[in-house]
């Protein structure tokens, strides 16, 4: 029988935790209900004395599709809400007092995408298709894309790929140094490398990663303009255009308003 919870937490002895996103039959999509299980998971990991590495990975074929498009194109409001459980989670992984390792074991669109290159080293299976696919849908790109992608990346590549939505497999993303390794058995390998980490001083680290960041690359700015633009994005005529086209299964027709 398949476990309902948004989110299976396993815990090793050695201190290793994994959280694994679990809504396969939708690629692990940020449902509401997912979003609120992964926050509150991260925050009980963060102050769980028996964690000393944290590795996210996802069940199924997928690591995360993004955003749950069934609940895109109805409430602006309710979604600049969902958005701010986003916020929470990149906040939440950008200052983990703990390593975090992203084992992406399959595709990672927009905010799923987001979600992996939060982590402090990620790991991809050769077939992983990344894309910062917010434009497809008519929005600007969240959960600290713009912020966590700087610092793998130059910010011309970053504004590229978040203009073209571009697909990226994993032995190029991984020769651009968006990625750290590929791996054929993602979790295998997020293991061996979670064990490697277990004797680092903890107190220096989650100070270091902290201080970077709440100084370099002011994430807290970007997350304050991200509400604002996608405010605007979530109100506008070429998001809901962009929803309905993809329920329709065409391309969308922009406009510009």
């Amino acid at each position: 029988m398949t476990d309902p919870s948004p989110v299976l937490v396993t815990r090793s002895d050695s201190g290793i935790t994994r959280l694994a996103l679990n809504d396969p039959e939708r690629r692990n999509a940020l449902s509401f209900d997912l979003r609120l299980a992964l926050l509150a998971a991260l925050r009980t990991e963060a102050e769980a004395r028996e964690t000393r590495v944290l590795v996210i990975t996802g069940t199924g074929p997928g690591f995360c599709a993004g955003g749950d498009i069934s609940a895109m194109g109805q409430d602006p409001a309710r979604s600049v809400e969902r958005l701010r459980i986003l916020h929470d989670i990149a906040r939440t992984l950008a200052s983990f007092p703990k390593p975090v390792i992203a084992a992406v074991n399959g595709a990672a669109f927009g905010a799923g995408m987001s979600l992996a290159l939060l982590a402090d080293h990620v790991i991809a299976a050769p077939g992983t298709r990344f894309g910062a696919s917010f434009a497809r849908m008519g929005l600007v790109p969240d959960t600290g894309f713009l912020w966590s992608i700087q610092r793998r990346t130059s910010r011309a590549r970053a504004l590229r790929m978040a203009m073209t939505a571009e697909v990226i497999a994993a032995p190029a993303a991984l020769a651009e140094g968006l990625i750290d390794e590929v791996a054929e058995d993602v979790t295998a390998a997020a293991l061996a490398r979670a064990q490697t980490l277990l004797s680092i001083a903890p107190l220096p680290f989650a100070a270091a990663k902290r201080a970077l960041a709440e100084v370099d690359g002011q994430l807290e700015a970007l997350l304050a303009r991200e509400l604002q633009d996608q405010g605007r994005m979530f109100r506008s005529a070429d998001h809901l255009e962009a929803v309905a086209a993809f329920r329709e299964k065409r391309d969308p027709a922009f406009r510009g308003h």
